[in-house]
C-alpha cells in the first residue's frame, strides 16, 4: 500500500463528537465576524453584543472537544490540526473584528485615521496565529500546569467581556443620578455609535480603552508569560468544597453576566502578571538574570552542536 493510499485511508473515518464540538468552534466565531459585518446603525450594539456571546460560545467548545477525545480515546493529528484553525477564526480574527467595528461605527479601512485601527486589527489576529502556531510546535502530551503567554481563547474573552458590558453600561444611563449620568457621558461619548468618525481624536475614553486592550492582549499572547491552565482545573477532579464554590461562583455569573466576566478575566490576567513579576523578583534575590526564560534554557542546546564538534580532529 502507497504512502497516499495509506493517508487517504486515515481520513475516511473521524471522531464524530469532538469534531462536531471543533466545527461548532468556528462556526461560532464565523457567526460573530458576520455579526460584527450587520452591526450598523441603531442595531449596532445588539449585533456586537450577540458577536461577543458568539465567541464565548466558541470558547465553550473549545474547552470540550480536546476533553471529549481524550474521553472517547479518539484524539489525534487531525482534531489538533481543525482545532487551530478554528481557534484562528474565533479567538484571533473574530474578537479583533467586532472591536474595529464597535470603535469606529462604520465601514471603513485605509480612509484618514482608520489606518491605525486596522493596523491593530490585523496585529492582533496574526499575533493570535503566532501564539497558536508556537503552541502546536511546543506542545506536549503531558499535563503541564501552566501556559506559555496568555491562551488565545483568554485574549479573545479578555477583549469579548468589554464589548458585553459595554452595552450594560449604557443601559445604566437610562435612570442613573446626575453624578453616575455625567460620569458614564463622559467614559462614553453620550452617544453608544460611532458616528461621522473622523481620526482618533474622535474616540472616547472607553473606545481608547479598549483599544489598549487589544494591544495588551496581542502582546500577552505571544509573550513568555505563565498563565495558569483553567481548562484542565474546571474540568478535571477537584474537591467537594472546591466544587461548591465553583457553583457559588456559577450562581453570580448567572446573576450578572458581563461584570462577572470582566472582573474574573481582569484577575486571571492580573495573577499571571502578578506570578510572573514574583518569580522574575526570587530570579533577581538569588543573583539570577530576571529576563533568562528557563524553558529557553532547557531547549538551547536541543539540535546544537557539541563544544568539541567545531571541525575535524587534528591529525597525528
Amino acid at each position: 500500500m502507497t504512502p497516499l493510499s495509506r493517508r487517504m485511508r486515515r481520513l475516511k473515518t473521524l471522531p464524530v463528537l469532538p469534531t462536531l464540538l471543533t466545527a461548532g468552534n468556528l462556526a461560532a466565531g464565523i457567526t460573530a465576524i458576520l455579526c460584527a459585518a450587520h452591526a450598523n446603525g441603531p442595531d449596532q450594539q445588539s449585533f456586537l453584543f450577540w458577536g461577543a456571546v458568539m465567541v464565548f460560545v466558541a470558547m465553550f467548545c473549545d474547552m470540550l472537544d480536546g476533553k471529549v477525545a481524550r474521553m472517547t480515546n479518539t484524539q489525534g493529528a487531525f482534531g489538533a490540526e481543525l482545532d487551530s484553525l478554528s481557534d484562528v477564526v474565533s479567538f484571533g480574527v473574530a474578537p479583533a473584528i467586532l472591536t474595529h467595528r464597535l470603535i469606529i461605527g462604520q465601514p471603513g479601512v485605509f480612509h484618514h485615521g482608520e489606518r491605525v485601527l486596522w493596523f491593530c486589527t490585523v496585529f492582533y489576529a496574526v499575533m493570535a496565529a503566532i501564539r497558536l502556531a508556537r503552541y502546536n510546535v511546543e506542545h506536549s502530551d503531558e499535563a503541564t500546569p501552566h501556559f506559555r503567554g496568555l491562551p488565545s481563547p483568554g485574549a479573545a474573552a479578555l477583549v469579548c467581556s468589554w464589548i458585553l458590558v459595554h452595552q450594560q453600561m449604557h443601559d445604566s444611563v437610562v435612570g442613573a443620578s446626575e453624578t453616575a449620568n455625567r460620569w458614564l457621558h463622559r467614559w462614553f461619548n453620550s452617544q453608544p455609535v460611532m458616528t461621522n468618525y473622523d481620526g482618533l481624536g474622535d474616540l472616547d475614553a472607553f473606545r481608547w480603552f479598549l483599544l489598549a486592550m487589544l494591544l495588551v492582549a496581542a502582546l500577552l499572547m505571544v509573550s513568555t508569560v505563565r498563565f495558569p491552565h483553567l481548562g484542565n482545573t474546571l474540568l478535571g477532579r477537584m474537591s467537594f468544597r472546591k466544587l461548591i464554590l465553583l457553583m457559588a461562583v456559577g450562581a453570580i455569573f448567572v446573576w450578572k453576566p458581563a461584570p462577572f466576566l470582566v472582573v474574573a478575566i481582569s484577575s486571571y490576567l492580573i495573577y499571571g502578571l502578578g506570578s510572573e513579576a514574583f518569580m522574575m523578583w526570587r530570579s533577581w534575590r538569588s543573583g539570577r538574570n530576571p529576563l533568562d526564560d528557563d524553558d529557553d534554557a532547557d531547549d538551547a542546546g536541543v539540535g546544537g552542536e557539541r563544544p568539541d564538534d567545531v571541525g575535524p580532529a587534528p591529525g597525528r
